[in-house]
């Protein structure tokens, strides 16, 4: 079942049947409680206890029987959806042809989302910040039978991302779990150059195994990275980033996943998360941007920093 189902279910439990759930038991707990009235042959009670059984027998018709036609309808057009994504995104593998496409694509739904979401970006520089959501998750590449770093290594990063998000931001950051991947990466290993030279290398081979263990790993709601609203971010263990002092890369709008190396610091991948939602660097104390503190216990972002990411295409609120 797509995310996007789930959400819908969740909200029906939360939103309409669980306060009618909580109506009955307070309904049930009325009638039990209500006295007998003789000289209405304690018909009042009989009501009662009827009003009580047709809203049980309405909401079991309508809210469950309902939820489920709902969510097998949703599944299959979920389905549908990510199949269709899974062969877009193979044409998006293929070398060079697919990296351009897939730059231009990711550049163009980011500019048009961003264009879409104006007035949110303004209600936030404001400070006016509902709650909004960003899916991410993490995919580890297994060389030789050895995955590059462990989920246990790797949880501080996925807990730092969901604090400081929700901390800065207001931002519901759901992580998607860990995948491991054993697609071999071409060479046998996997080196980023993180700068100009990446960029483009990003059209070649290298490009088409990053896009290539996505669909793979990421199936489920792979529409949205075509589409661009939702799209998930992915942070792609490697094995080496270029230049030497680089532990972590993203290159900005240009792709949904972002790469860091098996052992960083706590921040990093928040760091990186923050580029892949335009994010530059930024020289601040205590700043999330400053490549120097992605080991701070409480990193910060400015107002207009929040108001950027929280207008990515990545930062939505369905």
């Amino acid at each position: 079942m797509g995310r996007s189902c789930r959400e819908i279910q969740e909200w029906v439990e939360e939103q309409v049947e669980r306060p009618i759930e909580e109506w009955e038991q307070r309904q049930e707990q009325r009638c039990r409680e209500e006295p007998c009235k003789w000289w209405m042959l304690c018909l009042n009670k009989l009501f009662c206890w009827l009003v009580w059984v047709a809203v049980k027998v309405v909401r079991w018709v309508v809210v469950t029987i309902g939820k489920w036609v709902v969510r097998v309808v949703c599944t299959i057009v979920n389905v549908i959806l990510d199949v269709i994504a899974f062969v877009i995104g193979l044409i998006l593998s293929i070398p060079v042809i697919g990296g351009i496409i897939r730059t231009v694509l990711n550049w163009l739904t980011e500019i048009v989302w961003r264009l879409v979401g104006i007035l949110d970006f303004v209600a936030s520089l404001a400070g006016i910040r509902p709650r909004k959501k960003m899916y991410f998750g993490i995919i580890i590449p297994v060389i030789d039978g050895t995955p590059l770093a462990t989920e246990a290594a790797l949880q501080p990063q996925v807990d730092a991302v969901i604090e400081i998000y929700d901390r800065t931001c207001n931002i519901d950051a759901r992580f998607t779990g860990f995948c491991q991947t054993r697609v071999s990466p071409p060479g046998g290993s996997i080196s980023v150059q993180c700068g100009a030279g990446g960029f483009f290398a990003d059209w070649w081979v290298d490009g088409s195994w990053f896009e290539l263990v996505q669909s793979l790993c990421k199936f489920e709601s792979g529409w949205r990275r075509i589409i661009g609203y939702g799209a998930e971010l992915i942070g792609i263990v490697v094995n080496d980033i270029q230049p030497p002092s680089t532990i972590g890369c993203s290159m900005a709008g240009t792709h949904n996943y972002v790469t860091i190396e098996p052992r960083v610091a706590r921040a990093t991948l928040a760091h990186e998360l923050g580029h892949a939602c335009l994010l530059p660097h930024d020289e601040s104390a205590g700043n999330l941007m400053n490549a120097s503190v992605v080991g701070a216990a409480f990193p910060v972002l400015s107002n207009l920093q929040v108001a950027i990411v929280r207008g990515s295409r990545h930062v939505t609120y369905l």
